[in-house]
């Protein structure tokens, strides 16, 4: 099975381009969704054979998470807690045995709450099959708080990051801003639970290169 990360910066990619680029996946995972650009995403990935999606949330105008899948979704669950910045940006689907936990980090100081509830979920599902993936918002080497942490939670409940074995490593950035004061970053990550032990990653900056979006893709081969 082969899973594609990609923010989209609210921008409606070709889904044609979307599936070219991104090495012809089985599943796709998009952030930064829009009510305009999940319908249509929808509609060109359904077309091309990705008949089953997370669970829609077109009632709201705010960026969210969405899982495009040619294999069945067994479940479909969505981080919905008010008054928090991971409501809608963190979803979890088991597709095929493997739990895909899909998620957008928030950005600077609006980390802490989203970090709180996502660490006990890191903690109770290192064992399994599982992959966590998606915009961290964090670089683990210039995120002088946040970084350590995730690391060292990934580190300690026996998480695998896939960054140490894909070419460029954790020198490759996956993120780079149109404003002056952005600066490279890699921010965008994909960590395998105990029970993938051969998952890898190919990083892909031809989204970002291409000016589709300001992100890489990210493809993990399970």
């Amino acid at each position: 099975m082969k899973v594609l990360f990609l923010n989209t910066r609210k921008k409606r990619i070709d889904c044609g381009a979307l599936l070219r680029i991104g090495r012809r996946p089985d599943v796709i995972v998009l952030a930064e969704l829009l009510q305009g650009s999940q319908k249509h995403y929808e509609a060109g990935l359904v077309a091309a054979g990705f008949k089953h999606c997370s669970r829609a949330t077109l009632h709201s105008l705010k960026r969210h998470v969405r899982v495009y899948s040619k294999l069945k979704l067994d479940s479909d669950e969505r981080f919905s807690l008010q008054g928090n910045k991971l409501k809608n940006n963190w979803v979890r689907c088991c597709i095929d045995g493997v739990t895909i936990s899909a998620v957008h980090m928030p950005t600077q100081g609006m980390k802490r709450k989203p970090f709180k509830q996502l660490r006990p979920w890191i903690r109770k599902h290192a064992d399994e099959r599982a992959l966590m993936i998606g915009d961290f918002n964090t670089d683990p080497e210039k995120d002088y708080i946040w970084g350590p942490q995730l690391i060292e939670w990934v580190d300690a409940f026996g998480w695998r990051n896939l960054w140490d074995k894909a070419p460029g490593g954790t020198k490759t950035y996956t993120f780079k801003g149109t404003r002056k004061t952005d600066t490279p970053r890699c921010i965008d990550h994909a960590f395998a639970g105990k029970r993938l032990p051969k998952a890898r990653l190919i990083h892909l900056p031809a989204f970002r290169l291409k000016g589709l979006t300001d992100h890489s893709g990210l493809l993990v081969l399970l």
